[in-house]
């Protein structure tokens, strides 16, 4: 075989008798021992299969988002879902135009009050939700000022820090202002994580949702929000309501591939079986 194979590298032949028993001292020692290894294997194998060990692969495929269904009567209407996405996306919009001005102006936005950095978690928990231990400290709301000063790395810590009490905590109406108003400022596309991140805000707001009493209470319209808001927005869409005139126009555009793929492959064959002779013109 080595009359058919081209040497990427030069290797001095040798008479030396190989000690495979102890670990080359060069280089050129270790492809010598390469090449007299490559020398006694076979050119061809042929791998000695039996029926039995030859078993049908089984491949588990699942659409399951992880989210709890939505009881009777606890979902919203379609027309609901757009108007909350035409309003958010409308907020995005405003805030990213206010933020060109003012940069373009050289002003730069500065709340009210001091923030903590990004590694102080308690410090923010108390900031934004209040001090447990002190009923009198209630938080402070996510006002504009607050949201606008952040920059991207502030507003993806704090949407992580949220996620992370919402799972140790449970649903309220002040946790579902701050998610809204870090979701407004959070720009697209979205990095790996903050796709995994969102993608588990929806499956605790789905839980949330399954564990309320009756379709009546007040929470429910804010969870219905971030479940839409994550599916419709944000877009991974086995989140979102499914829907059926976007299912059928991906239905015809797949059977659509296919057709111009075998009328590819039948052309392509057709001049296979026919070449088209060349002309010459001297």
């Amino acid at each position: 075989m080595d009359e058919f194979l081209h040497k990427a590298l030069y290797v001095e032949e040798t008479d030396e008798d190989i000690d495979f028993e102890t670990a080359p001292s060069t280089g050129q020692e270790y492809l010598r021992r390469v090449m007299v290894e490559s020398r006694k294997c076979d050119a061809v194998v042929v791998a000695d299969m039996t029926g039995k060990k030859l078993k049908a692969q089984t491949v588990l495929y699942t659409t399951d988002s992880g989210c709890p269904a939505a009881p009777p009567g606890f979902l919203p209407s379609e027309e609901w879902e757009k108007f909350q996405v035409s309003e958010f996306s409308s907020i995005r919009n405003q805030m990213s135009q206010y933020l060109a001005k003012q940069k373009q102006q050289g002003i730069k936005i500065k709340p009210s009050i001091t923030l903590p950095s990004g590694d102080k978690e308690k410090e923010w928990s108390i900031l934004c939700f209040g001090n447990p231990d002190d009923k009198e400290c209630s938080g402070t709301p996510p006002m504009l000022p607050i949201i606008l000063s952040l920059n991207q790395f502030m507003v993806e810590t704090l949407l992580e820090y949220n996620v992370q009490w919402l799972e140790e905590t449970s649903f309220s109406q002040q946790r579902g202002q701050w998610l809204y108003a870090l979701l407004a400022k959070l720009e697209k596309p979205l990095k790996p994580e903050m796709c995994s991140l969102i993608r588990t805000l929806a499956r605790l707001c789905s839980t949330f949702r399954a564990n309320l009493a009756s379709a009546e209470d007040p929470l429910l319209p804010q969870l219905n929000l971030f479940i839409c808001l994550v599916g419709r927005y944000f877009d991974p869409t086995d989140l979102a309501r499914p829907d059926p005139i976007k299912q059928e126009k991906e239905r015809n555009l797949s059977n659509g591939d296919l057709f111009f793929f075998l009328f590819v492959c039948l052309i392509g064959f057709y001049f296979y079986l026919f070449p088209v002779e060349k002309k010459r013109y001297y």
